[in-house]
């Protein structure tokens, strides 16, 4: 064991060795990562106080539904004139920024339960604007051919699924609560495997193209379940939650430094029927800024009301 707590000589540090850590390590590595951007003014590609001040920074989830939200809202408020710079970083790092002053904005926090560890260890230092989004929803999914129909069956069925359920990335707070279901449900011998949403949804698609039974980590509203017949897992011990909203955060003091921009993100609400198409666009061609770009100008009665005009 090195010094450093991690069993791996710092000069010898690779991204294979680094997936290969249990969640608190790789989030210890993270930490002591920032901690050294931080003291050399790399973290968050650190600007002047100046243009921290002109330019509102957002961070944004590489999942779908922050994809879609984070870039139609650049578009926006640049239309409005503001500047905006978007961060793609990890979960942790986006409430972490926001926490310190490092991000102004977030539109991707699921609330009450997925991200529930994030907001309360950030609540007194964070401001929270309500749901941007209500009808979310969250859990496991199978393929309607699956014969699997509630998450107390998966114990039974490890041979069929390969004893694999498919997900996003480690820090996502679904994963995190995947890990307490397979506590709760007896999947002693399973296994969570992490990658991107983009991978996920690949793995589905491949898997549903080839009727394989497959179990993924799902929410809604999400792509995957446009053109896909899939249908949620039943949960019996009411781990994940059917009542999910979005909601939109923001560091304390935004509202009194931009109170117009802070005006706009508290007005930004939509439902999963405005985001579907959008998020489909986004994974079939993955080009999110002229895709947001195309969905404002067709929706201009909806920002209309998120810029105050219709007041």
């Amino acid at each position: 064991m090195c010094k450093n707590g991690f069993d791996i000589a710092p000069e010898r540090v690779s991204w294979g060795a680094l997936r290969s850590l249990s969640p608190p390590l790789l989030e210890m590595f993270e930490m002591i990562l920032r901690s050294l951007l931080a003291s050399t003014g790399l973290l968050l590609g650190a600007v002047s106080p100046l243009a921290q001040a002109d330019t509102l920074r957002l961070g944004i989830g590489e999942w779908a539904t922050g994809q879609a939200s984070t870039y139609v809202l650049k578009a926006v408020l640049e239309d409005a004139g503001h500047e905006v710079e978007v961060h793609s970083v990890s979960l942790a790092a986006i409430w972490q920024g926001l926490s310190v002053g490092e991000l102004d904005a977030f539109t991707g926090a699921w609330l009450p339960v997925t991200q529930a560890s994030y907001y309360e260890a950030a609540a007194d230092r964070i401001d929270d604007l309500g749901p941007n989004l209500r009808d979310a929803r969250i859990g496991l999914a199978v393929p309607d051919y699956a014969e699997a129909t509630s998450m107390a069956d998966l114990v039974d069925a490890g041979e069929a699924f390969g004893e694999r359920i498919h997900g996003i990335d480690p820090g996502a707070g679904i994963m995190a609560l995947t890990e307490r279901a397979m506590d709760a449900y007896g999947l002693d011998d399973w296994r969570l495997i992490a990658g991107s949403d983009a991978a996920m949804s690949k793995t589905l698609e491949t898997a549903m193209g080839r009727q394989e039974p497959i179990v993924v980590t799902a929410w809604a509203p999400h792509p995957v379940f446009s053109g896909q017949s899939l249908r949620y897992l039943e949960d019996p011990e009411g781990l994940y939650s059917q009542n999910e909203r979005i909601h939109t955060v923001t560091r304390q003091g935004l509202a009194e430094e931009q109170p117009e921009i802070t005006d706009i993100l508290d007005r930004f609400a939509w439902s999963a029927e405005d985001v579907q198409g959008l998020m489909e666009a986004n994974q079939a061609n993955g080009d999110y800024e002229a895709n947001a770009r195309a969905w404002v100008e067709a929706h201009p009665e909806l920002v209309a009301q998120w810029l105050g005009e219709d007041d």
